[in-house]
């Protein structure tokens, strides 16, 4: 591609390069750069693309694209431009031959249940047999195979690049988790989307966003930015004040909006009119914006309903049908490590549930959805990510120590902090008369054996904090650590014990 061709509109100044200079990739990334690359030096959070031009330039950079007054001027070939974080998404997407414009889109953002929705709205997608990318947290779904995910809304590049490898592949749409800090860091532009939803709004990354309103203004950027005119905007609308903001900046924008309610808005568009469940799961007649259904799923827990009432919004955004939507929902369990049982053949033992839950909110939520499925005694084990908002500790503590009967505190991701330390930080939350009943015990893998050696056949152990995650960070090293196969192998030793 010629470099003009690259930058387009955006405003440059050449030196000892032109317009007509061929480029045979892109790279943000000085150990991508090869021979005829064009390399993109953009600031970061921790390191600056402008500290390693040396290197690009040594593994063959055909020209640098730089921001100016940030460094002086290198002897190698480059382009001077007013800011390279902004420019990088639209350089992506332009390499890549905006992919985008070849498939429908839809995004969900959110606190937590994002994941859920994506897996949900997945399903809907298959049973109307719409090939398609499915991009968040858990991993992502590229038409007919499954890829890690190393971010839940990935960089430009990437992003660009598995959009435009699903269009290879024939996909049609998309559905993709779009996190705040990829609102507010641009991550996500030029993207518009046909329909976007929102499931849920709580404490989380204030590390980063500072404030509860900043973290929602980020939110809300998905709503006033990043929606086609006439598109589709669907929240989780009970209990949930955010929804009206988010819902406002999508009307804003020229959206459609729908608000999804279990019941406690009764003239939602997406409304629950009558509940028949019996058991485990859901079975619900609903109104929706293409007409009256019935909905059933495996799926366990309230928020759930919200997740799967969004989902269903989404869907019928991207135009699938609601026939083959609500067969997508009755046949899917949602996502890998969200209130995902973990059972062992001929083994007895207590019910045993691994989920995500890694704020406040959805701790609480976790131990309200498994509550109604334990028959004797509920315990949580629970920890806290190191090197993250450290202000949720305390109300992580003191949730699960209040909702469960029996708290077993752990490390999570301790990272670069000081295991102990967090696991005090989040007991200091605790009240007093729950204190009989918590149990400090920093390593996880002892603290997950000894919740399913003590529990009682009838009782049910919540293991949260890490969910799908097969890994854990100790300071700088990463090693394999998986709460589904601690949990097996403490089932099967009870088994043989």
């Amino acid at each position: 591609m010629r470099l003009g061709t690259l930058l387009g509109e955006l405003p440059a100044v050449y030196c000892g390069c032109s317009p007509d200079t061929e480029v045979h990739g892109l790279a943000v990334d000085s150990r991508r750069v090869g021979p005829g690359l064009a390399f993109l030096a953009v600031p970061g959070l921790s390191h600056d693309g402008h500290d390693f031009l040396a290197q690009a330039a040594a593994a063959g950079a055909a020209v640098l694209m730089l921001e100016h007054s940030r460094i002086a001027a290198p002897p190698q070939p480059h382009v001077w431009l007013q800011d390279t974080a902004r420019a990088a998404p639209l350089l992506a997407a332009r390499w890549f031959g905006e992919p985008a414009a070849r498939l429908r889109l839809a995004g969900v953002t959110g606190t937590n249940g994002k994941t859920t929705v994506t897996y949900l709205v997945a399903a809907m997608l298959a049973a109307a047999g719409r090939p398609h990318l499915r991009i968040g947290t858990a991993g992502n779904w590229l038409v007919d195979h499954e890829a890690p995910a190393a971010f839940t809304t990935p960089f430009p590049l990437e992003l660009q690049g598995l959009l435009a490898e699903a269009v290879r592949r024939g996909a049609s749409d998309l559905i993709m988790e779009v996190s705040s800090h990829a609102l507010v860091q641009g991550r996500v532009q030029p993207l518009r989307y046909d329909a976007i939803g929102l499931t849920s709004f709580s404490q989380d990354h204030l590390d980063f966003h500072g404030t509860m309103a900043e973290y929602l203004a980020a939110k809300c950027m998905l709503a006033s930015e990043h929606l086609k005119l006439g598109g589709i905007a669907v929240a989780a609308v009970d209990g949930q004040p955010a929804a009206e903001p988010f819902l406002a900046a999508a009307r804003n924008a020229g959206a459609t909006v729908w608000r999804a309610s279990r019941g406690a808005h009764r003239d939602a568009e997406l409304c629950v009119l009558e509940d028949m469940s019996q058991g485990p799961g859901f079975d619900v007649m609903l109104r929706t914006p293409a007409g009256p259904a019935r909905l059933r799923s495996p799926l366990i827990g309230g928020y759930n309903l919200d997740n799967a009432m969004v989902a269903l919004g989404l869907a019928l955004g991207l135009g699938v049908p609601l026939e083959a939507a609500l067969v997508g929902l009755a046949r899917s369990r949602g996502a890998p490590g969200r209130l995902e049982r973990v059972e062992v053949p001929d083994a007895r033992g207590p019910t045993v549930v691994v989920d995500y839950a890694h704020t406040p909110d959805a701790v609480g939520r976790a131990l309200e959805a498994v509550r109604p499925a334990c028959r004797g005694e509920l315990w949580i084990v629970l920890g806290c990510g190191g090197d993250r908002d450290p202000s949720k500790r305390a109300p992580m503590g003191r949730i699960a120590a209040a909702g469960a009967d029996h708290l077993i505190a752990t490390s999570d991701n301790p990272r670069t902090e000081a295991p102990a330390s967090i696991v005090a930080q989040m007991l200091a939350g605790v009240a007093s008369e729950h204190r009989p009943r918590v149990l400090e015990l920093v390593d996880r893998g002892a603290a997950i054996a000894h919740a399913i050696t003590s529990a009682a056949p009838d009782d049910l152990v919540l293991i949260a904090g890490k969910g799908h995650e097969d890994y854990q960070i100790l300071g700088a090293a990463k090693i394999h650590f998986d709460d589904r196969e601690h949990a097996a192998r403490a089932l099967a030793e009870r088994q043989r014990s």
